[in-house]
């Protein structure tokens, strides 16, 4: 890995673990080993750092949901790439969402990357929306509303379900996720 994507991925790390406001270059030198000027080097100023964060998190996130939908017609087995992300986030017991990160301080994060973060949970939603209509559709799934108020709530949920795993323990986390899923199942 070079250099430039050791900042990122550790950069992307304190994101989902601190916040944006809570670490500095200072932080990122002393956990890479390096001074702030390599940082620089890369990323001329924390806001440029902030939206490369960003941007990699869209593409990450992007790419396994993409891979979970082509992998399976069902939409239980394509949802289940989302609820793997949000379990393991869940299961770090430190890390929740980048962009729920985000957006606890969507006041104070440089404009950019806060636009960047909305564009992911964007895709997020769309995504959740297009599968569990199909879901719908098919008759394994049900729920009310239209599928994207159905989308933002189960985005919204697991981004509960992160912060409440954090702060209570994975198993409790965990069980919201579980919910969250049961929400979707048709009754019988």
């Amino acid at each position: 890995m070079d250099r430039k994507q050791e900042i990122l991925e550790v950069a992307t790390e304190l994101v989902q673990t601190h916040g944006y406001s809570a670490f500095s270059y200072h932080d990122l030198s002393e956990r890479l080993g390096i001074t702030k000027a390599s940082i620089h080097h890369h990323f001329a100023g924390k806001a440029d750092l902030g939206f490369a964060v960003a941007e990699k998190c869209l593409q990450d996130i992007a790419a396994a949901l993409t891979a979970s939908k082509q992998s399976s017609n069902d939409p239980w087995k394509q949802i289940e790439g989302y609820f793997a992300i949000v379990s393991s986030d869940i299961r770090s017991q430190e890390r929740i969402c980048p962009a729920g990160s985000t957006q606890a301080d969507i006041n104070v994060v440089p404009e950019p990357m806060a636009e960047k973060m909305i564009e992911l949970v964007q895709y997020i939603v769309s995504w959740l929306s297009d599968i569990i209509k199909d879901g719908r559709d098919q008759g394994v799934m049900t729920f009310p509303g239209t599928p994207r108020e159905q989308a933002e709530l189960i985005f919204s949920a697991a981004q509960g379900a992160m912060q409440y795993g954090r702060a209570n323990g994975e198993k409790r986390g965990l069980s919201v996720l579980k919910q969250i899923k049961a929400t979707l199942k048709p009754k019988r």
